[in-house]
């Protein structure tokens, strides 16, 4: 993929379809010069914007074709203060598809052209407003489908990678200035440094590099969201508690047994994290065939879960006996060992104290005792499912960098290369400074492909091709 940076493009860059408001962008030398022809300033003395430069928002209309016009914001960037670090326009027009294409039309008959993906944000990278690890970042948070994801790229927009990666290099070019040194004055024998102290220094490097290996996750991990499923026996209130935990009504709710007949799945918002809630069918004795089908399905769903919430109706006139049996059914399923006890319909118990109290002396496991109805203790179902789900493991919601495949290519390749410059100074067949040093210039390139530093035009194309038209 080449990109040239002399012309000018124009994108639209709204999602397609209808909406309130549609954006199209243009950047380039001649992208004030085109726009001007079309926009009319609403105020007399925006008329001189050009002149003027500098950040701007303008309202005023675009001229169409057959003398018509549209009402329009217009957003002027001077270079080298604007996202592409050339000049820029961003068009905000009523977005109705068919009056964006007219406009984006007119702007490439103009003499504009139309943006491949990603350029917008190459040009960014090409002039210095980001490097390459920003720009993939980008590309993340435009394909980000989680809040964690969000956070996740926006680690690496933020230059946490770069950064971390800079310091590593500083202090490899200073090694291989000592080595490169005692190349040079190895045939007087001198020892400047010795071969010891600089694997010392070399390791020092490696054990910089290495964490960012270690304590950072994939982009793939950050893309699986963990499945909680409600489960337990019929009229237990399971899609009532899915509805009220989602905020929406995502199930159907009926006083009727085994109104759940399929797995039902939705993304939950938790306070630091995401999860998918999974409201299956009630578990019980029936002589109808898909409602047996649709139990089926129900266990096969629980035994595949990363957290199983199983819900119980703790209503008053219910026998303690018939709680105990509902509580000790996911036991004879065979069902995982992790899991939240649910006591639903604490709004119906007329003794809530005396029924919470034989909950305690039914189960020694986890269990929170909620209202469906009125929403009551929600939160603090929500709060323990998310300590369950993240307890013992890595926090990754944006406290950890998430690579993507190629930077963590890149930086595991640079760990090989340290590690070989290491051994290569510790073979006792005599003083190999210069695979060493040929090994830590490797190192070097690689950790300068993570900004971009060193890049080639098929990584450049491979990274770009991933973006959508007008970012």
């Amino acid at each position: 993929m080449l990109f040239s940076t002399d012309d000018t493009i124009v994108a639209l860059s709204s999602a397609g379809g209808v909406s309130g408001r549609g954006l199209i962008r243009m950047s380039g030398s001649n992208a004030w010069e085109l726009t001007d022809d079309l926009f009319v300033p609403a105020a007399d003395q925006d008329r001189g914007w050009k002149e003027t430069g500098g950040r701007r928002r303008l309202w005023g209309r675009l001229r169409l074709a057959d003398n018509e016009s549209c009402p329009t914001q217009m957003y002027v960037f001077q270079q080298p203060k604007s996202y592409t670090g050339q000049d820029m326009i961003e068009l905000h027009l009523p977005g109705s598809p068919a009056l964006l294409q007219m406009v984006l039309t007119g702007l490439l008959r103009a003499g504009a052209r139309m943006a491949q993906p990603g350029e917008f944000t190459a040009r960014a990278f090409f002039n210095g407003r980001m490097d390459l690890s920003a720009a993939e970042a980008v590309a993340e948070v435009v394909s980000a489908r989680s809040d964690t994801q969000l956070k996740g790229a926006q680690r690496l927009l933020d230059g946490t990678l770069r950064r971390r990666c800079e310091q590593i290099t500083a202090q490899i070019v200073e090694v291989l200035a000592l080595v490169e040194a005692e190349i040079d004055f190895n045939d007087q024998e001198i020892e400047l440094t010795s071969a010891q102290t600089l694997r010392k220094l070399i390791s020092t490097c490696r054990n910089q590099l290495e964490p960012v290996l270690t304590e950072s996750v994939s982009w793939e991990q950050l893309s699986y969201l963990p499945q909680v499923v409600l489960a337990g026996p019929t009229n237990a209130g399971k899609s009532s508690l899915a509805n009220a935990l989602l905020g929406i009504d995502r199930s159907i709710v009926n006083t009727m047994a085994g109104t759940t007949r399929d797995a039902l799945t939705a993304p939950l918002n938790l306070d630091q994290s995401e999860c998918l809630l999974i409201d299956t069918a009630g578990l019980g004795r029936t002589d109808d065939l898909l409602a047996e089908e649709a139990q089926d399905l129900a266990r096969k769903t629980m035994a595949q879960g990363d957290l199983l919430l199983w819900v119980v109706d703790v209503a008053d006139n219910r026998s303690k006996a018939e709680i105990d049996r509902d509580i000790s059914q996911r036991i004879e399923l065979g069902l995982p060992n992790n899991y939240i006890l649910v006591a639903n319909k604490i709004d119906l118990c007329r003794d809530m104290d005396r029924r919470l109290c034989e909950l305690s002396e039914l189960t020694d496991s986890l269990w929170v005792a909620v209202s469906a109805l009125r929403g009551d203790r929600l939160v603090q179902l929500k709060e323990r499912i998310e300590q369950n789900l993240h307890s013992g493991h890595a926090e990754t919601t944006g406290a950890t960098l998430a690579l993507t495949v190629r930077q963590k290519q890149e930086l595991t390749a640079g760990a090989d290369n340290l590690s070989q410059a290491e051994r290569l100074l510790a073979d006792a067949g005599g003083f190999q400074g210069e695979l060493a040093a040929l090994e830590l210039r490797t190192a070097l390139d690689h950790l300068a492909a993570i900004s971009g530093a060193v890049v080639t035009e098929e990584i450049l194309g491979r990274i770009f091709s991933r973006f959508c038209v007008g970012k």
